[in-house]
């Protein structure tokens, strides 16, 4: 699934949080300080949940919560492309290099059950709200200026920017996207969330930084 869509929240809150990079312990003290409610509330994502922190099997299991909604980050593309395809020794490297060497003692099968579990993250997540606006989420950053996300689905490199791209936050691109009222993204590390037109940047580097950004939705109007 490319393009996930989630209604309003009726119950309980929506929150979204930064790169999570194996801080699994660091999510749940973020979560506790705002008092969490694993019943109601839905947290989302922006992706790469695994590598440079100390537990990425943890942060892996969180996409079978009833409650946790991540996007797939390029971290966690990686992993499936190495899990099935061993042999590209290039990309195995990099992603070694990048924080992935936690996988070199976890077991081939295992792995693979990685792999098939990224294969249910969407590229997307849309949240629409109860006061009619509709927010979107993605990894790196959306790389149209009108919400179109058939037309990024369907072109390769688009899909590639939404996942690797950082030329926004590195230019100061603040070009609205017209059709949806907020996306949110991760990827590049900023030192607090800056926003850029109706973008808002949200990694604040937990791995190194030990501050887990976690934005409600609500305050975005």
């Amino acid at each position: 699934m490319f393009l996930q869509t989630f209604g309003p929240n009726l119950s309980g809150r929506d929150f979204v949080i930064g790169d999570l990079h194996g801080m699994y312990d660091l999510l749940f003290e973020t979560l506790e300080r705002v008092g969490f409610d694993f019943e109601v509330d839905r947290c989302f994502s922006v992706g790469d949940l695994i590598d440079r922190g100390p537990d990425s099997p943890g942060c892996l299991s969180l996409i079978n919560e009833p409650w946790f909604h991540p996007v797939c980050g390029n971290h966690e593309d990686t992993l499936r492309t190495v899990a099935r395809n061993p042999e590209s020794s290039a990309i195995l490297a990099d992603w070694v290099l990048n924080g992935g060497h936690w996988h070199l003692n976890v077991a081939t099968q295992k792995m693979l059950e990685y792999a098939d579990w990224v294969d249910t993250l969407p590229y997307l997540i849309l949240v629409e709200q109860s006061n009619g606006s509709k927010l979107a989420i993605c990894h790196a950053e959306y790389p149209l200026n009108q919400w179109n996300p058939q037309s990024v689905a369907s072109n390769p490199e688009l899909t590639r920017q939404l996942m690797w791209s950082r030329a926004k936050v590195q230019t100061g691109n603040s070009d609205w996207v017209e059709g949806v009222d907020h996306i949110i993204c991760g990827h590049t590390i900023v030192e607090d969330p800056v926003t850029l037109g109706n973008t808002h940047f949200i990694d604040t580097g937990a791995f190194k930084s030990n501050r887990l950004t976690l934005l409600p939705l609500s305050q975005l109007k």
